[in-house]
């Protein structure tokens, strides 16, 4: 049985994240068991959005449900040709989200993609 992923992203502040890291830090030098965190932080909603278009979160759905793919089949699957749709791909495997394997196919790593942002700071 495979171990489920679960990409967590956020609104944070940098002194947030930081905060965060010493805790888990602390947690570690005190010899605790600590699980892994995979995360992604943003200072901001606007910066999320921006980053994280329709466009892309319809691309993150496509790839994870039609399994890996070559680079170059990914324009059909979403019928998007264009430098923004190559940009796109490009993005989203800087940032993690989307993963290219040995044999060069584009795939989703991930289980589930947990979106938190808060309504108060």
């Amino acid at each position: 049985m495979t171990e489920r992923r679960i990409l967590r992203i956020a609104i944070s502040t940098p002194q947030a994240a930081m905060e965060a890291f010493a805790q888990t830090w602390e947690r570690v030098e005190r010899g605790e068991a600590v699980s892994p965190i995979e995360s992604i932080g943003f200072e901001s909603l606007s910066e999320l959005l921006s980053t994280f278009t329709l466009k892309r979160w319809e691309l993150i759905q496509t790839v994870k449900r039609s399994g890996p793919k070559p680079i170059g089949d990914l324009a059909e699957l979403i019928e998007n040709d264009s430098p923004p749709g190559r940009t796109d791909v490009g993005t989203l495997v800087d940032l993690g989200i989307l993963e290219i394997d040995d044999r060069q196919r584009v795939f989703v790593p991930w289980n589930e993609i947990d979106l938190r942002a808060p309504l108060a700071a």
